[in-house]
């Protein structure tokens, strides 16, 4: 049928119409109003010729109808877009799908009647005698005839109940007021339901006049739909999230193109979506939260974009905040909603609709590498690491440290090439992505020794950042692990307070001591976590008191003996430098106030001597005389410190082959240590100094006083003062009257 038909149909109603008001008003017939559909209901309209519409004797499109009345001209009669009213909408742009049979994704009820064909047509939602729109339900008034009533689009759902039932379909939500739904919405053609910011069908969606496909009411192949409501998210459009640009191949879960979705919809789509936050694509086992952004940063997908490595920042984890939550990031809880109480995830991180935090430009960033400023962050991460520092606020007073190498190697690059000016100073050891190894390392590894050490030795070595301070050939042993025999008991201790770490760097009590048990590299002084301040020093010597140590170790050794319980009874002593020779220094120019009691005579690292790290001059010995003799007389000797205190008699003669393998146990503080001439230990061997004195304590299982006792005193350092020595084995019942006085020639022998 040509479109000019109807229009003479028309010309055919307006003379019925004429015809019928020449008839009496008590004549008038409810037949005059209905016969403008129902033309044969009057006799008067009977004719012999041919109908404009042809004339079918039966069912033509409704169900249980006959005749022209049931024929889809018929509504075109009117609906024809002539006279520019809502008729005029039905037909322009698109519309909802007619002449279709349902699909399996709705469910028609069967009081909206189907085409005799089981199509759906207009009938299905239109009727004449619908109740229509009307508030009080009657089927008077200006309606659109629907064959029920259409509250917040109530009509839309009897066919769309998967849409409908959002929360099992995981679809946009519907009834609710999130926040003020803009007039842009309205103006672009939504229609408000009853409370105008709740949500329905008809916000998104226009069933007679939409401009965008799937009855969209404007075209949202650029997401103009989507940003209507979700202006924060537009900033999306132009960036590397932005698929239309960086995967223009790439299909979401409805098999669509960003092209064709829109940049929104190839990740988002607002209904049957794979999961929560409308997800529109297909994630892989675990975590959802982490799931969604490895759809397409996961190493298991075939995309050139940028992946996380093996080695990332990892997720779904509770924050590393020592206190309160952090105030600028958000931790989100199951379902990916906000929750101060919730765990760490990507998004806590980045925000993935903005490329830089700071700026809302449309950045062309198909090819544009970021860096610690933008990359989709929350917050940007330079020039002083905030975006760290918001959870790990721990570590913060690195930024005032020599640690910050924004201030003592402004030069020096990480892994991924960038220097602190650009990464932050975390990110100049740490990276969150693609890391070189565990702890999201982010210099290269040399393999040459153990991790946990290269951690340190990657700026502490010949050519590095920090190749001034280096901790030479002779230090204190790391990757050991961790035993120690506490002189003032028979019982072994493997407790520390210092932490002690696995391979990969996990804190164990039962592990090995590194570098990081005696160190805490991000402060510079212990225990002082005040304001982040101005950079006060810059390359500043440290001391026993700072140095990244975990405890200071002066004016008590509370940072040795952690480890040496057994050797702090030092502290007070004569032996203790801070009370009997503050000024003296070791080798390496430090006094004890700087290398602590400990340092004045071991060195923790550079070490001029590796027979116990020993920080002073060797004393003067006889070539038959022991190593370790000329530990003692390196202040035991004329010019040297304790120059008033040599023995007139202090060896014992050489070649006695002394054994202590059978009847002395090294656990037990009565054990009498012996030496070869290169300072081992060894069963068979001479007595050496350190074999009768323990210079660590004055008296046995007695602490002594800062001013020491009296010189006549038979204690002075003496391991013991019991008879179970290994003097007995050929002095017999002389032996302890010969261990005690073995300095004095006059009282060593009995006479």
């Amino acid at each position: 049928m040509t479109r000019a038909t109807p229009c003479v149909y028309i010309f055919v109603i307006f003379a019925v119409l004429i015809s019928a008001a020449t008839v009496s008003a008590g004549e008038m017939s409810s037949k005059r109003d209905c016969a403008i559909c129902h033309v044969m209901w009057l006799n008067d309209f009977r004719t012999d010729k041919q109908t404009l519409i042809e004339w079918q004797p039966g069912n033509v499109l409704m169900k249980d109808t006959q005749g022209v009345v049931s024929s889809e001209e018929i509504c075109y009669s009117c609906h024809d877009g002539y006279v520019n009213d809502s008729r005029y909408v039905v037909w322009k742009y698109n519309q909802h799908k007619a002449f279709v049979k349902p699909s399996n994704n709705v469910t028609v009820p069967a009081d909206l009647p189907l085409s005799s064909r089981s199509e759906i047509y207009c009938g299905t939602c239109h009727s004449a005698h619908g109740v229509g729109a009307a508030a009080d339900g009657s089927r008077g008034g200006m309606t659109s005839f629907f064959r029920e009533k259409n509250v917040d689009s109530s009509l839309c759902k009897r066919c769309h109940t998967n849409e409908a039932d959002y929360l099992r379909s995981n679809g946009h939500p519907l009834k609710k007021a999130a926040f003020k739904l803009p007039e842009a919405l309205f103006e672009l053609g939504s229609v408000p339901g009853q409370e105008k910011n709740k949500i329905i069908c008809q916000s998104c969606h226009r069933v007679h006049g939409a401009q965008g496909d799937k009855i969209a009411v404007v075209d949202n192949k650029s997401s103009k739909l989507c940003i209507a409501c979700h202006t924060s998210q537009k900033d999306l459009i132009g960036t590397k999230h932005d698929l239309r640009l960086s995967l223009p191949d790439e299909k979401n879960s409805k098999q669509q193109q960003a092209s064709e979705s829109g940049p929104c919809g190839a990740c988002h789509t607002p209904h049957n979506a794979v999961g929560k936050k409308l997800w529109a694509r297909h994630p892989g086992p675990g975590d959802l939260a982490s799931q969604m952004c490895l759809t397409c940063h996961g190493k298991e997908t075939g995309y050139k974009t940028k992946r996380i490595g093996d080695y990332s920042h990892p997720v779904n984890v509770l924050s590393s905040a020592k206190t309160a939550s952090p105030r600028k990031l958000p931790l989100f809880s199951a379902g990916l909603k906000r929750n101060p109480a919730g765990r760490v995830q990507c998004l806590t991180c980045h925000d993935v609709h903005r490329w830089a935090p700071n700026s809302t430009a449309d950045i062309s960033a198909k090819h544009f590498e970021g860096d610690a400023s933008n990359s989709f962050l929350r917050i940007s991460n330079s020039p002083l690491s905030p975006l760290c520092i918001e959870c790990h606020t721990d570590k913060k007073q690195l930024m005032n440290s020599d640690h910050n190498l924004d201030v003592t190697a402004p030069d020096e690059k990480n892994l991924q090439g960038f220097t602190t000016g650009v990464s932050g100073p975390c990110g100049a050891c740490h990276i969150p992505h693609n890391a070189a190894g565990k702890r999201l390392w982010a210099k290269r590894l040399a393999g040459e020794k153990d991790f946990v050490t290269q951690l340190c030795s990657g700026c502490h070595n010949k050519s590095g950042a920090a190749k001034a301070k280096l901790i030479g050939d002779n230090y204190h042993p790391v990757d050991i692990a961790f035993k120690t025999a506490d002189l003032t008991s028979d019982k072994q201790k493997d407790i520390t307070s210092l932490p002690l770490y696995d391979g990969d760097l996990n804190r164990s009590p039962d592990e090995r001591i590194v570098c990081l048990t005696c160190h805490e590299p991000h402060s510079w002084a212990p225990e002082k976590y005040g304001p982040i301040l101005n950079y006060t020093f810059k390359n500043i010597e440290g001391d026993t008191t700072t140095s990244f140590l975990r405890k200071a170790n002066f004016p008590s050794s509370d940072l040795c003996k952690a480890c040496h319980p057994g050797k702090a009874l030092v502290d007070g002593t004569k032996h203790d430098l801070n009370v009997t020779a503050p000024q003296a220094t070791n080798l390496l120019g430090q006094t004890v106030k700087e290398s602590g009691p400990c340092g004045a005579c071991h060195l923790v690292h550079n070490s001029f001597n590796k027979l116990q790290l020993w920080a002073r001059p060797y004393g003067p010995i006889s070539k038959e005389e022991s190593v370790m003799d000329a530990l003692c007389r390196s202040c035991h000797s004329r010019g040297s410190i304790a120059e008033n205190k040599i023995p007139l008699i202090a060896t014992h003669p050489e070649g006695k082959l002394i054994s202590n393998a059978v009847g002395l146990n090294t656990e037990k503080k009565n054990y009498t240590p012996l030496f070869d001439k290169e300072g081992r230990k060894t069963n068979v061997g001479n007595i050496a100094c350190p074999s009768c004195h323990n210079a660590h304590q004055w008296k046995p299982e007695e602490r002594g006083s800062a001013s020491g006792p009296a010189d006549n005193s038979i204690d002075r350092f003496l391991r013991t003062a019991s008879y179970d020595i290994v003097c007995k084995d050929c002095h017999g019942p002389d032996a302890l009257f010969r261990y005690q006085y073995f300095h004095d020639p006059d009282k060593r022998v009995v006479k």
